[in-house]
């Protein structure tokens, strides 16, 4: 026991307490920052001397570390509520966007212009020779078709601005994982092994981990030396001080483009099901891809069935021609053969060709078979087709381009069809309405837009027939097999009902993934934030060690002076 021992007491009091003021300041200097964690000095006293058998006097108090105060297993937790909350956001917004694309909560609607479309169809029918009926059923269809190629256009453009999103979070993302190699590398030189932890770069690395997981899902595992791996799902994307990468790719899967995050070290698919990229992902192909693919599928099914029912009908003239509008690939394939390439497919049938003197009113009808039964090795192909049009007294038929154009042999005759069981008027586009395959080329014939007189509204060829006309009103809510049985009226409503609950569910989920990140970032606080109250008492406490430790130094001072004077 010495003053000189009691004099190092106070050394190590005033040196300790003076890094305790330091962490205290820079915890008052952080309080704004949500990304600090705060700090603590921990401390111990030291190793004792031993005076005498028995007597062990102490020697001060040594700085043992500055540690900050984390639960690694709650901020994962936060990171995954972060990661939960970005994703309910962004799937509320893209689906929103879809249901406005839509707009069903207006007037102005795609189930309003079909409905005024078999309207029209329906008051045709009660005047088959009103050619201004005829005129509002040719306009109603084109403000149909008009509609369905705008609804299409529009879904076009959202399937562009997400992949565009995409490749922008994507590269964001690749940008952040960068960030926290680099981070990784500086913190595992900094702690050099020694087993403390570099606490402000820590900090910094939580922050760009809590941006990443904002737009993927991601988990981390401890490395060596302070280090973190990044994993999406199994596949590590940051390996200690090495960033992996991720990029964007887009694959043609049964005729469809889809994208997908890969990680750019292997190019494996990255299970991306959460953030801002996870939600994108999902609401591409689920709600972006499905209403277009809907749309597609509705507009196919009013082209082929309209036609169906129409392409056996009769207008008020016959054609002097008529060519078909869509092509085949081969034409001496059969005709419901894939690789013939028509986007509707006939069936095993036949149909009736009516051939008209105008002159004398004489007409000739001749059964044209359709043999498409997969039997004997016949079936009917675009030129065999052709050549039996052509056998047809009075009639004349060629093929140019994958294309039929059947014409009268003369101009006294003219050509119309009727009791079409094949499909294949309707498939070839021969006296059809409506052309195109999809919503994205959707229209009306020209040649009914110039001339409504060849509407055909008529069943048997009687100016005042209805029955054509009466068949086209009927089609809205007719179960179609085309659509699962669903007829066009329901199935539009229930991909547009289904828009709905799904923005209505995104945004009930949107508020609960709030919450809960809002009390996991509660609980961080209270852990790790700071409190100026509870610093301010520290700062009072460290300030009264302090000033008791310069004292003990002062009062030895003094009595070493005493003692240097008895000399």
């Amino acid at each position: 026991m010495s003053l000189i021992g009691a004099l190092n007491i106070g050394k190590t009091a005033l040196a300790t307490q003076q890094a305790a003021l330091q962490v205290t300041g820079n915890n008052i200097a952080n309080a704004g920052d949500p990304n600090y964690t705060r700090q603590v000095t921990t401390t111990a006293p030291a190793a004792d001397s031993q005076l005498a058998p028995g007597i062990f006097v102490g020697n001060g108090v040594d700085l043992t570390g500055i540690e900050r105060q984390i639960d690694e297993s709650l901020q994962g937790r936060l990171r995954s509520a972060a990661s939960d909350s970005a994703s309910a956001d962004g799937t509320q917004e893209w689906v929103s966007r879809v249901e406005a694309v839509f707009n069903e909560l207006g007037d102005q609607d795609l189930s309003t212009q079909l409905s005024k479309f078999f309207n029209a169809w329906s008051d045709l029918a009660n005047k088959p020779q009103d050619m201004g009926l005829r005129q509002i059923v040719v306009q109603s269809g084109t403000a149909v078709a008009s509609w369905v190629q705008n609804l299409r256009s529009d879904l076009g453009n959202l399937q562009t601005d997400a992949d565009s999103r995409l490749a922008a979070q994507t590269k964001d993302a690749d940008g952040l994982l960068q960030q926290v190699a680099d981070l990784n590398a500086q913190i595992s030189v900094a702690q050099g092994g020694t087993g403390g932890v570099a606490n402000g770069l820590a900090d910094q690395r939580d922050a760009v981990l809590g941006k990443l997981a904002q737009l993927m899902d991601v988990k981390t595992v401890p490395g060596d030396n302070g280090m973190v791996n990044v994993y999406v799902g199994s596949q590590p994307v940051v390996f200690g001080a090495t960033n992996r990468g991720v990029t964007t790719r887009t694959d043609n899967i049964n005729g469809k483009l889809v994208t997908s995050v890969i990680c750019k070290a292997d190019n494996g698919r990255l299970d991306v099901t959460g953030g801002q990229l996870g939600s994108l992902l999902s609401v591409r192909q689920k709600y972006i891809d499905g209403s277009a693919d809907g749309l597609d599928a509705l507009a196919g099914n009013l082209i082929f069935e309209l036609n169906k029912a129409y392409s056996g009908g009769q207008g008020l003239q016959g054609f002097s021609g008529v060519s078909s509008t869509n092509a085949v690939d081969d034409p001496t394939l059969a005709l419901n053969d894939p690789k013939a390439g028509l986007g509707f497919t006939p069936t095993n049938g036949s149909f009736v060709v009516h051939v008209k003197d105008k002159t004398t009113g004489l007409e000739t009808s001749t059964l044209v078979q359709v043999d498409l039964d997969g039997l004997n090795g016949n079936d009917t192909t675009l030129n065999s087709l052709s050549a039996t049009l052509g056998g047809i007294a009075g009639v004349s038929s060629s093929v140019s381009g994958g294309k039929l154009t059947i014409s009268a042999a003369n101009p006294n005759l003219e050509l119309s069809f009727s009791q079409d069981s094949s499909g294949a008027l309707a498939a070839l586009g021969v006296n059809s309405f409506f052309t195109g395959e999809d919503a994205r080329d959707i229209a009306v014939n020209q040649v009914v837009v110039n001339n409504p007189a060849l509407l055909a509204a008529s069943k048997n060829g009687q100016p005042g027939d209805n029955q054509t006309a009466l068949a086209i009103s009927g089609l809205e809510s007719k179960p179609l097999g085309g659509l699962g049985g669903v007829s066009l009226k329901d199935s539009y409503q229930a991909m547009v009902n289904g828009l709905g609950t799904a923005g209505a569910s995104a945004k009930n989920e949107a508020e609960a993934a709030k919450t809960v990140q809002d009390t996991l970032t509660a609980q961080r606080e209270s852990l790790s934030g700071v409190s100026l109250d509870e610093e301010a008492v520290n700062l009072m406490r460290q300030q009264r060690a302090f000033q008791g430790a310069a004292r003990l130094i002062s009062a030895v001072d003094e009595l070493m002076k005493t003692v240097l004077q008895l000399t």
